[in-house]
């Protein structure tokens, strides 16, 4: 049997992130090669390159001029995410885009609108919803473990940042963590899609987003101050196409939380992080002494029974790094254009998060509710996590 062909990948930006894709990415060869890296800073550049080898291009018209080239990973930070996918989509590249997509839905809009005018693929992260936790998740409550879903509480609380030493975390490869970038765009738009692409693909589109948000500490510590400051914690109610309702919370200024109860008729089904593709799956059934002393305590965890992880994926089983796979989402996408069928991270559900994230960070006035107006095709589950 023919083994397929090498998909090239460049990566654009350099920066914090880029070195987590780098390590995940060495899992994926031969079937997805690094063609080359670049980032409009020449000195940040040179320290990537130097830190892991990686083979340079010395500008994005270079990187887009070449031929082994098939997907662009745009790994910038968000306020040029619009700019580097468009040129790379109109370069005739497919693209996988870090999160978010875009920060607005218009311009989330406008690259759809240019990849499916041009056959192209856009994909964006994260990826996590292809790990095996949320793939054990997701199996479980179509396997009615839990009967028939109502309601999910979800928290991507991740820590008081303000009150930690972030100007001295450095990666790898030298980067300093984007403070002013993170705190520019906010920690919605950074991170509520690890679960709000679990609960979209598990219970369909979004039909309607109430939220709240604010900027709860607006002096962070950045020097200079940062007088545009994004909300530092959003809360919404979320109604979904198939009636189940979620809460989801946002912030980085209360204590770390990545807690997901999923609640049905006859349990409810938890995870503690997002975050590690082997987070237990734990199982509550209805009227149990566990369940009943938990709920009584109304705070805590108390453990229950484990859900077996699904079968593990084929590829790279221990990975440099972080507990993510930062480089699944590429795979999958280069997979679906290799056996031409739609990607699971598709283009229209990209557009979706990502309008249901700004709905969340910007409120509608005087709180009333957003009617979100894209939606997605049925997204398939991982084959090996089928039973």
């Amino acid at each position: 049997m023919t083994e397929p062909a090498s998909v090239g990948v460049a990566l654009v930006g350099c920066g914090w992130v880029a070195d987590y894709y780098w390590h995940c990415l060495q899992g994926y060869r031969p079937h997805l090669a690094v063609t080359g890296v670049f980032d409009r800073d020449p000195t940040r550049l040179a320290a990537f390159s130097a830190t892991f080898g990686a083979p340079t291009y010395r500008s994005l018209d270079e990187l887009l001029d070449d031929p082994r080239v098939q997907v662009v990973a745009n790994l910038t930070d968000p306020a040029s995410h619009r700019t580097v996918s468009e040129a790379a989509l109109l370069a005739g590249k497919h693209v996988y885009s870090e999160k978010p997509l875009a920060t607005t839905v218009s311009d989330a809009a406008a690259l759809a609108a240019t990849a499916k005018a041009r056959g192209l693929s856009l994909s964006a992260a994260p990826c996590s919803l292809l790990g095996e936790t949320a793939q054990t998740l997701w199996a479980a409550i179509r396997r009615g473990l839990i009967g028939r879903v109502r309601l999910v509480y979800a928290n991507l609380d991740d820590g008081m940042i303000h009150r930690t030493a972030y100007r001295s975390w450095v990666s790898e490869s030298g980067a300093r963590w984007p403070a002013r970038s993170e705190f520019r765009t906010g920690c919605t738009m950074e991170h509520a899609g690890y679960y709000l692409t679990w609960l979209c693909a598990f219970f369909g589109p979004v039909q309607e987003v109430l939220s709240f948000s604010a900027c709860v500490v607006p002096d962070k510590g950045t020097d200079p101050p940062i007088s545009d400051m994004a909300p530092d914690f959003a809360v919404g109610c979320l109604t979904f196409a198939s009636g189940v309702v979620a809460r989801l919370t946002c912030s980085v200024v209360a204590p770390y939380d990545h807690r997901l109860r999923v609640i049905g008729d006859e349990g409810i089904l938890g995870v503690e992080e997002c975050w590690d593709y082997g987070a237990p799956v734990r199982l509550y059934r209805h009227g149990s002494r566990r369940l009943t002393r938990w709920l009584e305590r109304s705070f805590g965890y108390l453990p229950g029974r484990s859900v077996p992880l699904v079968r593990r994926p084929p590829g790279p089983r221990r990975l440099r790094g972080p507990r993510m796979d930062f480089a699944r989402g590429i795979a999958e996408q280069a997979e679906a254009l290799r056996d031409a069928r739609p990607c699971r991270l598709s283009t229209d559900f990209a557009v979706h998060v990502t309008e249901v994230t700004v709905a969340l960070q910007h409120p509608q006035p005087a709180g009333a509710p957003y009617r979100v107006a894209s939606t997605f095709s049925p997204i398939a589950a991982m084959p090996w996590a089928e039973p």
